[in-house]
């Protein structure tokens, strides 16, 4: 889940601050650490700082220019937060410096074998041994995926040869833009500047070396043409628009996201052809399989449950990470993936599983470029823009939105209603549900039907943000166990009308119940947008607590590690 950013100019100027810009929008994927690589006159210079991005600017006081940086911002994986452990790693000789995201599954044959050799590697870190095996192998690199087991993507910064060398196995995302002077790394298209007019996507098994403006492409050590594609980056992620954080912008942004969903999957004529194309798909379809992980597996929960009831069709809403083939039975399927990023590991890997099952994917994806959208018979994109918030918050929103649009038969739908909600929703949001004086030792949020799925992604949301316990259940369920734990320090939140004996059961234990009451009028939709005022409460109680909403402690936002 690490970024990756570098770039590559014939004349030398100031890339270090071009790199240090890209990895500020990258900073999502990781901010345990950071650090860069560039080429001075005489040697190969790193610099590098634990914490977040901030840290390591303060450290980077002078930025001479260069024709070659790269950067990296780390979530650990594989050995402790550290300077040490901090990337870009050196080669033992000081030649070349590495950015790595993924894992190096045989590290510690590799270790050995560089030990034989009489390299001693300074950390625990799988990353290290990757520039010491280039030491030995530069001379045939392309054949570097022979040495290395694993999913994984780095670049490589070669002194020797003023060069940059970048290799892809597995399905970890890399991007290589360019613009009439610098030629760019990327972990997500997200970090391009906007004057790249032009992209190529880095596939499995294939590696890259990069002199100047000179471009070649191996796949298995043998050398490939791939051709530009075109790109416009036509949106700033880095504006929070006068909000103090981007999880409040990115709430705040849910009644244009949901005027825009609809106004494009019902007068877009792609979508709308798209739209057929899969409705047609399911008159023959059975059951129904919905792949997702955290926020996005909620999403797929409430989805589940308005393809049941709108077409009785049987559906399946999976954790990724737990599908086997075992779950699959021979009969007319779909699958649906539902994924903000397009770029989760475990999401992916379940892909691998259907496509055993010859079982046609279909993904609802906020990214169109990703390593999932390109793996899917087609793609239904969320039309949220960027979300840099670790927490997801719009994207869930849109998830939901996007797939009762596809789900349902009419072609048409009115959206003065449910903005209205949406709107009226947030601006009483912080009357709802007030930060409590007495904070409470553990948090219970109640629901029933679609109600308790949103309870699942409203304890997600808040402990996500606050590192409170807090734990959502079916309305019913607490008097089987859960009711043990209520005491006078127990909060309540309970999604609906429909919960009074819940509700009853929790007070007479001295628990303090807070109730979110259906809209009216009611329906399937409206009853969503009731997770917004659980999303500013979780944002409003992480920040009394002193903690950063937007960059929850031990998580990133682009899960890409299985």
């Amino acid at each position: 889940m690490c970024g990756i950013f570098g770039c590559i100019s014939k004349q030398p100027q100031n890339l270090i601050k071009k790199t240090l810009e890209g990895l500020k929008i990258l900073e999502y994927r990781g901010y345990d650490s950071a650090g860069i690589a560039y080429i001075t006159q005489s040697k190969l210079k790193v610099i590098k700082q634990i914490g977040g991005l901030e840290q390591l600017i303060k450290k980077v006081k002078n930025q001479p220019d260069t024709t070659i940086c790269i950067g990296h911002t780390r979530w650990a994986t594989n050995g402790a937060v550290s300077v040490e452990n901090s990337h870009p790693h050196l080669s033992i000789d000081g030649t070349i410096a590495v950015v790595h995201n993924g894992i190096i599954e045989n590290y510690q044959d590799c270790r050995k074998q560089l030990e034989t050799k009489g390299i001693k590697l300074r950390t625990p870190v799988d990353t290290e041994i990757i520039p010491n095996i280039l030491c030995y192998t530069y001379n045939n690199k392309h054949n570097i995926h022979k040495y290395l087991k694993g999913q994984y993507v780095f670049c490589a910064v070669n002194y020797k040869k003023q060069s940059l060398f970048i290799a892809k196995k597995g399905n970890l995302p890399l991007y290589i833009g360019q613009d009439q002077q610098v030629i760019y790394i990327t972990s997500d298209t997200l970090a391009l500047p906007n004057s790249v007019t032009q992209i190529i996507s880095m596939n499995n098994l294939e590696t890259c070396e990069i002199n100047g403006s000179k471009i070649s492409f191996f796949y298995l050590n043998r050398p490939i043409k791939k051709q530009w594609q075109p790109f416009n980056q036509s949106f700033t992620s880095s504006n929070k628009n006068g909000f103090s954080t981007y999880m409040e912008k990115e709430i705040n942004e849910i009644p244009s996201i949901t005027q825009q969903i609809i106004f494009q999957y019902t007068n877009n004529n792609n979508l709308l052809k798209l739209r057929q194309k899969f409705q047609q798909d399911l008159k023959n379809t059975k059951c129904i399989h919905l792949c997702a992980c955290g926020t996005s597996y909620h999403a797929a929960l409430i989805l589940a449950n308005i393809i049941e009831t709108n077409l009785h069709i049987r559906a399946i809403a999976h954790i990724s990470s737990e599908l086997s083939e075992t779950t699959l039975l021979d009969e007319p399927s779909l699958a649906i993936v539902i994924s903000q990023s397009g770029e989760t590991a475990d999401t992916l890997n379940c892909i691998d599983i259907l496509d055993t099952k010859q079982i046609p994917i279909i993904a609802l994806c906020n990214i169109t470029t990703s390593t999932i959208a390109k793996r899917s018979k087609y793609t239904f994109p969320l039309l949220c823009g960027p979300e840099i918030a670790v927490a997801s918050t719009k994207a869930f929103y849109a998830a939901v939105l996007v797939g009762y649009l596809l789900f349902n038969s009419k072609t048409t739908i009115s959206s003065s209603n449910l903005i209205r909600n949406i709107t009226t929703t947030l601006k009483i949001s912080r009357h709802l549900l007030h930060i409590p004086t007495q904070l409470p030792n553990k948090i219970f949020i109640i629901g029933k039907g679609i109600n308790y799925y949103l309870a699942l992604e409203a304890a997600l949301k808040i402990k996500e943000v606050t590192y409170l316990h807090c734990e959502g259940y079916p309305a019913n369920e607490l008097k089987h166990g859960p009711l043990s734990m209520v005491d006078n320090k127990t909060l309540a939140i309970a999604f609906g009308t429909d919960t009074a004996n819940a509700i009853a059961e929790i007070t007479a234990r001295g628990g303090k119940v807070i109730t979110i009451p259906t809209p009216t009028p009611s329906s399937q939709l409206s009853s969503i947008s009731q997770i917004i005022p659980i999303q500013i409460f979780a944002l409003d109680l992480a920040l009394s607590l002193g903690y950063n909403p937007d960059k929850p402690r031990n998580l990133a936002k682009s899960v890409t590690v299985l």
